[in-house]
């Protein structure tokens, strides 16, 4: 469903466009695929399939006001979300060490969190949360949306144009880097029995308090 390549192929600019939309500024966006849709994006730009122009210019778009609407929201619903006692990923003892955090290191965390899957997504909603200088935040939005939004594409690009049948191998090379990489997290999460026992009982309250189930 979520296949980078099936998304290129059936929707062009628009979708990918809207999927970084989301996973800029939107909690369902954790789910979306950021970096392998961008690489093989530019793969396909570098087969003369897609604009590199356009594609860069609607990722980078997108990005910026992913972010931004990622940062409203956490402004509007931060305050009550960290009040939270329950949650895994947001309870009122994170708010405190969020606020200090992003005083000291929060213009290279928006940059930076743009190249790390997941952490992208939350970001924003975190930042606006903990109410970093909104000026300082889009200009360091604008930076790490340029960087990521442009880079990856490019990179991809290069390759693309090349490497002759790179686009066979650079989505498995990405899922397989992927799966190792989500297979030694959650290890490092399952070993422990009380930190596995949290990790249930929170993603559970997180679950039921953005969708409104019943515990």
């Amino acid at each position: 469903m979520f296949s980078p390549e099936h998304i290129i192929q059936t929707g062009g600019l628009l979708i990918i466009a809207l999927i970084v939309f989301a996973e800029s500024g939107l909690l369902i966006g954790i789910l979306l695929p950021g970096d392998s849709l961008l690489l093989a994006a530019g793969v396909f730009a570098g087969h003369g399939k897609l604009p590199i122009v356009w594609l860069i210019a609607s990722i980078i778009i997108a990005a910026i006001i992913g972010y931004e609407l990622g940062y409203s929201i956490g402004k509007k619903i931060g305050p009550r979300l960290f009040k939270r006692h329950d949650g895994f990923l947001f309870r009122e003892e994170y708010l405190g060490r969020t606020e200090q955090f992003f005083q000291k290191y929060g213009p290279i965390t928006v940059i930076a969190a743009r190249f790390i899957a997941h952490v992208r997504t939350l970001v924003s909603l975190i930042a606006g949360a903990s109410s970093m200088d909104r000026r300082r935040y889009f200009i360091y939005n604008i930076v790490g949306a340029v960087l990521w939004g442009g880079g990856l594409p490019l990179l991809g690009y290069y390759l693309g144009s090349r490497v002759p049948n790179i686009d066979k191998f650079i989505i498995l090379a990405v899922v397989i880097t992927l799966v190792v990489l989500y297979s030694l997290t959650l290890w490092q999460l399952m070993k422990n029995p009380s930190r596995r026992h949290n990790l249930k009982t929170g993603l559970k309250a997180d679950w039921n308090y953005f969708f409104g189930r019943k515990k």
